[in-house]
């Protein structure tokens, strides 16, 4: 799973299930933020290399869900691409 839109859906899948089983956080809930600014992400098709600077990118955004996003999926992503698993996953 080294193309962006397949690593976005497994962290997806990831965050529903976390979501599910906390039931009932606020909508301002760092969790529900980055699973909205996620979403986001996973409709946008973008190369490896473009999906790295976005993530590194958006470190740096005063968008708190943009950001936290960010800062969790970058070091995903990176051992991801360097062909590691997803800590979560289960194949």
């Amino acid at each position: 799973m080294q193309e962006p839109q397949g690593f976005c859906k497994a962290v997806m899948h990831e965050y529903e299930r976390q979501w599910s089983r906390a039931g009932g956080h606020a909508v301002r809930h760092p969790l529900r933020l980055k699973m909205e600014q996620l979403r986001g992400w996973c409709d946008q098709a973008c190369s490896a290399a473009d999906f790295d600077t976005r993530l590194t990118e958006a470190r740096q955004s005063e968008d708190v869900g943009q950001s936290l996003l960010a800062e969790e999926l970058l070091p995903l992503w990176r051992s991801v691409r360097a062909g590691s698993a997803l800590p979560f996953s289960h194949d």
